[in-house]
C-alpha cells in the first residue's frame, strides 16, 4: 500500500513522524524543506502547516513528550548553517508549530545532523553529530524554567564525519560521505561498518529482521543492509502501482512502527522523498516486509493528494 503526498516546494532534507496514541489516523508526517521550517502532513498527504524557518538537516521527534504536564509532542531539528538544535512544540489542533526555547547549547563540533536516541518521562535523548568525526548524547528535559534544559551526557568519536543517524534499541547508527555506515553501541563502541554511500538512513524491523535502509540520492533503488552486521542484501525497487506513481529517484527516508490507523498503517509505515518529482510517498511496513522479506507482490496503491 503505497500513496504519494501532494507535491510542495523545496522538498524534504529530512522526514519524522508524529503518532497519535489516542487517534492514530490522526498522526503526521513532518519533513524539512530545503529551504528551511518544517512541513506539516495529514495522512491523506494533505500538506497542513508550512512553518518558516531555518535550514535542518536532520529531525527527531519526541510524540510522546508532556511540558507542563501538558501532553505536547515535540520535533527537533539540526542547522548546520546556525551551529545549532532547534526545538518545535507541534499542537495537534490545527497543527500548528510553536518555537520551543532550548537552554543554549553549543556542540564540542558543531552540529551537522542529529536523530532520536531514546524518549522517556520528561526527557529526550538526541545523538548529535558533529561537523568533524565525533557525536555527543543530549538530554533535553523539561525542568521546570522558562527554557528546556539541555545536558550533554557523553561525547564519542566516530570513524569518519556523519551527516544523518538512527538509532534501534539503544544502538546508533550513522551515514557518513566518506565512511559509509557504523553501527555503534549506545556508548559510541563500533560494532560493524560497511564502505557504501549513503546519504540517508533509517532502521526497522520487518517481519522479525531487523534492516538499516539507506539511499544516496542518485541511485533509483533502496538499498538494504543486515542490521546487525552491516552485509549487504537486496536493493529494493519501488515500482508504479495501479495508481500512484514509483519512487523514480529515493532521498530522505525515515520508518515508524507506531499505529497510523486504518488497516494499511497499524504496525507502521515507511516514508521515502522522491527526488525525480519532489513527493513524499509512504509504503505500509507491513507491505514492505511481505515483499522485502518473503518476496510475496505487495502493491496495492491508493494515492492520496
Amino acid at each position: 500500500m503505497t500513496a504519494a503526498f501532494t507535491g510542495v516546494d523545496g522538498g524534504a532534507g529530512a522526514l519524522t513522524f508524529l503518532p497519535d496514541a489516542d487517534a492514530p489516523s490522526l498522526g503526521y508526517v513532518v519533513s524539512a524543506p530545503r529551504e528551511g521550517g518544517l512541513d506539516i502532513f495529514n495522512l491523506d498527504g494533505e500538506l497542513q502547516t508550512r512553518h518558516a524557518g531555518a535550514r535542518l538537516t536532520g529531525l527527531a521527534a519526541a510524540p510522546g513528550f508532556e511540558l507542563r504536564g501538558e501532553s505536547l509532542p515535540l520535533v527537533f531539528g539540526a542547522s548546520p548553517d546556525n551551529d545549532s538544535v532547534f526545538g518545535y512544540a507541534i499542537v495537534r489542533d490545527g497543527a500548528r508549530v510553536l518555537e520551543l526555547p532550548l537552554q543554549t547549547t553549543q556542540g564540542a563540533d558543531g552540529v551537522a545532523g542529529l536523530c532520536l536516541l531514546r524518549e522517556g518521562p520528561g526527557f529526550v535523548e538526541l545523538v548529535v553529530l558533529g561537523t568533524g568525526a565525533n557525536a555527543e548524547v543530549w538530554r533535553v528535559r523539561d525542568a521546570g524554567e522558562d527554557v528546556l534544559s539541555v545536558q550533554t551526557l557523553r561525547s564519542f568519536p566516530l570513524p569518519a564525519p556523519a551527516r544523518q543517524c538512527d538509532a534501534f534499541d539503544g544502538e546508533i547508527y550513522t551515514a557518513s560521505p566518506a565512511g559509509g555506515l557504523t553501527r555503534l553501541s549506545g556508548d559510541g563502541a563500533i560494532l560493524a561498518e560497511a564502505q557504501t554511500t549513503a546519504t540517508s538512513l533509517t532502521v526497522g524491523e520487518f517481519s522479525g529482521t531487523r534492516l538499516v535502509l539507506a539511499t544516496d540520492g542518485n541511485s533509483e533503488t533502496v538499498r538494504s543492509f543486515d542490521a546487525r552486521s552491516l552485509a549487504a542484501r537486496e536493493n529494493i525497487d519501488v515500482v508504479d502501482g495501479l495508481s500512484t506513481p514509483g519512487i523514480g529517484r529515493p532521498g530522505a527516508i525515515e520508518v515508524s512502527h507506531a499505529d497510523f490507523g486504518f488497516t494499511a498503517y497499524s504496525n507502521g509505515m515507511l516514508a521515502v522523498f522522491d527526488i525525480a518529482d519532489q513527493r513524499v510517498k509512504v509504503i505500509s511496513r507491513d507491505a514492505f516486509a511481505r515483499a522485502v522479506i518473503t518476496g510475496e507482490n505487495a502493491a496495492a496503491p491508493a494515492e492520496a493528494g
